[in-house]
């Protein structure tokens, strides 16, 4: 929104910058910045970010800002007309300010905390034009929900899209207890009209602490009330608060997506996934070739948040599926790692397994860079951790399966303790499972006759049958369970499908740029997934799974990214499947 719009919009002209001053006495922080802890809210429905960041701006810098308060000109407004304006709100003063040094400080400092798409748009910047607030005693800002700026996405030319804003962040600049009482940030129940019981989460802040929130859909309002994200400024009921406010701007590729998209009500409308599988920290490791009985250097070393399920877990939330993720995890460093990642992409971890004690699962992988691309792996599994009690997290995700609210369950065949009582449960429900299989034993034999959908390497799909040609061994199997899929995959080789009644179908992989062919047959699995749940045919879902493991080759590391599924035009502005 451009300065005189917003100035208009919010009833005032605009000040000067107030980091002059910290830039004038060098008062700024210097680099490298602490590691700042984050606080996720609870109790929101997933993928709707909001956090409390601790210790963004140092305390110096908070005093600084303070003593830079305005006390009169430009963008100055007295209390008195504030509350002319504004019934819900009491304040000393207001003042809108244009700084656009205090906002590149923000952003930086907050590149690993804010998310980098949301909506359907990616990340624009942190909004320069702040407004400081100074309250004293009695001083609040009643229940309200922030509306995103400008009320109608605006064309940025330069960025080729349309810009609205998609989260508040909030900046504290004296801490509660010390320098005021009361004056809490407090999120509300939006149904509840006591007034007792009526606070979800209060955050009571400190000096540089942010709180950052995503700005629901007002017009129209969302499709799935209430409204999450209600929240008040407490009364102070002693001393002075400062505090400041901005908006994080997203771009997004058509005014449409910008104007209407909305988390919740894109969450609620997408189908949902129970994926049960491994989680596994692999460290990528390039070399020039597979070493036997040698020493050679290694190019590159990268830790990715890998296993056969959590690949294709992750893969499932970027096409855009919903998705809870059963997986075992230490409780370790590693563990912690792959949480983030996970809730990073929006996937619902209440039937996760976290082992007290015990270490995640890690590899290491060698992935050669000559012609050949062989690949090594060496998997270190916790017998601690496998050997973890199931019963509760398995009953928890039973109860769910039963209320309807899996459209489907896929499990790649391992965690067969946590897949099998779960994939028997949902057979029974009707609830479609797509299954991948690795190791042959009695319990994975039994999960493969439950499938819906099998999908696994060609020489298991032979072994399971029996059979030596791969287009016998698919037909057999078909032909055992009717109303089941069987697709056998060759890698480069493509891939062979069918139904029952139906001829095999052959799907030749991709000719792609190979970087990595780590994670590939996990990302067909996903790309399967989606493609199924959207009802399309085997050969139209064996074809959308071919073109996203392609997109998994030509990435590094062991799972697919954003970038990686919209350079091959598998994502729309929503981020859903684009099945051909």
């Amino acid at each position: 929104m451009d300065l005189a719009a917003w100035s208009k919009l919010k009833n005032s002209d605009v000040g000067a910058p107030l980091s002059w001053r910290l830039t004038e006495i060098g008062a700024w922080r210097p680099n490298p910045q602490p590691k700042f802890e984050v606080e996720t809210v609870p109790g929101l429905s997933p993928g709707v970010p909001a956090a409390v960041v601790h210790g963004v701006l140092s305390e110096k810098e908070c005093q600084e800002l303070i003593a830079a308060f305005p006390s009169g000109g430009k963008g100055y407004m007295p209390g008195q007309r504030v509350a002319e304006l504004y019934r819900d709100r009491r304040v000393k003063s207001r003042s809108l300010v244009r700084d656009e040094l205090l906002a590149k400080i923000l952003q930086e400092r907050l590149q690993s905390v804010l998310p980098h798409n949301l909506d359907g748009g990616r990340l624009f910047g942190v909004n320069p034009n702040f407004r400081f607030v100074h309250y004293d005693t009695g001083g609040r800002h009643s229940t309200h929900i922030d509306g995103r700026e400008p009320v109608m996405p605006e064309q940025d030319e330069a960025g080729d899209g349309w810009v609205q804003s998609r989260m508040t962040l909030q900046i504290y600049l004296n801490s509660h207890g010390k320098d005021f009482r009361g004056g809490e940030f407090a999120i509300v129940d939006a149904d509840d009209s006591s007034e007792d019981g009526r606070v979800k989460h209060l955050i009571k802040p400190q000096a540089g602490d942010v709180v950052l929130f995503y700005q629901e859909r007002l017009n129209p309002p969302s499709e799935y009330p209430p409204y999450e994200l209600q929240h008040q400024a407490n009364d102070v009921t002693e001393g002075e608060k400062y505090a400041c406010r901005t908006m994080v701007d997203y771009i997004f590729p058509d005014q449409q997506t910008a104007h209407l998209s909305n988390v919740k009500d894109d969450y609620m409308s997408r189908r949902s996934v129970l994926a049960i599988g491994n989680t596994i920290m692999d460290t990528m490791l390039t070399v020039s070739h597979i070493p036997v009985d040698e020493k050679i250097s290694v190019k590159t070393k990268k830790t990715y948040v890998g296993g056969q399920g959590a690949n294709a877990a992750q893969a499932l939330a970027l096409l855009g599926a919903n998705v809870s993720f059963m997986t075992r995890l230490g409780d370790d460093p590693e563990g912690h790692t792959a949480m983030n990642a996970y809730e990073k992409l929006g996937m619902d971890l209440t039937h996760k397994v976290v082992v007290p004690g015990a270490h995640t699962s890690v590899a290491a992988v060698l992935v050669a860079t000559d012609k050949a691309h062989h690949r090594s792996c060496l998997i270190y599994d916790d017998p601690k951790l496998l050997g973890s009690p199931t019963s509760e997290p398995v009953d928890a995700a039973l109860h769910r399966l039963s209320s309807g609210h899996f459209d489907a369950v896929y499990t790649d065949g391992w965690q067969i303790d946590l897949a099998l009582p779960i994939a028997r449960a949902a057979k029974k429900l009707s609830v479609p499972i797509v299954a991948d299989i690795e190791a042959l034993t009695a319990e994975t034999r039994e999960l493969a006759d439950l499938a819906t959908v099998l999908i696994a390497g060609a020489s298991v799909i032979k072994a399971l049958a029996g059979q030596d040609d791969v287009r016998h061994a698919v037909l057999s199997l078909v032909n055992r369970c009717p109303g089941r899929v069987v697709v056998a995959t060759e890698g480069e080789g493509g891939s062979y499908g069918a139904a029952h009644g139906e001829e095999v179908i052959y799907v030749p992989a991709l000719e792609v740029d190979v970087q990595d062919t780590t994670g590939a047959g996990d990302s067909y699995h996903a790309g399967y997934m989606m493609a199924f749940l959207k009802g399309r045919s085997v050969a139209d879902c064996m074809s959308f799974a071919t073109k996203v493991a392609a997109a998994k080759c030509e990435t590094p590391g062991s799972s697919l990214t954003r970038d990686a599924l919209e350079r091959f035009g598998l994502l729309d502005g929503k981020q859903l499947a684009a099945i051909p």
